[in-house]
């Protein structure tokens, strides 16, 4: 007893306090450690996987069209793009045509053109027809397919008689000082946009 009555003098009221402080606080860092690597969160992520194909290998988002020579009766020029959506999310089929050359004239959105006036030329003034035609479903999660199709296309008889006499001439004369040279190039955005998620 008298042992232990020595060792109780040693120690003092101020050392049982720090020592009852570090149990409490060490007691409470591990009920912080053990709250915290309980929980979880778990969190999905859904994949975006649109492919874009032109025939067996190709896989494309911008798509240029090219055509040799233009003249009324000429033989129809098609681009034909299969759209498969192979993600966890819906898609919708969208395009914009980024530039557009017809003989000699060059015409930029965003340059020297909009969006708009761009589609307004295309569509009324000419006699060839640039056709720009797009699979409207939606392509579902998975297994959705679309397409789109470019089609440039000058009947032999427009139902306009003057305008085809003037592109005609502006045609040959074209071909005459740049035979090499495309006649029409147009180059287009493929889009397919998320719906939903």
């Amino acid at each position: 007893m008298e042992t232990l009555v020595k060792v109780l003098k040693k120690i003092k009221i101020k050392n049982i306090i720090i020592l009852i402080l570090l149990i409490v606080f060490n007691t409470y860092a591990w009920f912080i450690y053990a709250t915290r690597v309980s929980s979880e969160i778990s969190v999905h992520i859904s994949s975006w996987n649109v492919e874009f194909s032109v025939g067996e290998d190709e896989t494309i988002t911008n798509l240029i069209i090219a055509v040799e020579k233009i003249y009324p009766g000429m033989e129809t020029t098609e681009k034909n793009v299969t759209v498969r959506n192979k993600g966890e999310i819906k898609a919708e089929l969208n395009y914009q045509i980024r530039s557009l050359k017809v003989l000699d004239e060059s015409f930029t959105v965003g340059e020297n053109i909009t969006q708009e006036e761009l589609v307004n030329k295309i569509t009324n003034e000419y006699p060839f027809k640039i056709i720009v035609s797009k699979d409207d479903t939606l392509l579902k999660e998975g297994s959705g397919e679309g397409a789109f199709c470019v089609t440039v296309e000058w009947p032999f008889e427009s139902g306009n008689d003057e305008l085809d006499t003037l592109w005609g001439n502006k045609a040959y004369e074209y071909y005459s000082t740049n035979p090499e040279a495309k006649s029409i190039e147009i180059e287009i955005d493929l889009i397919a946009q998320q719906i939903g998620g």
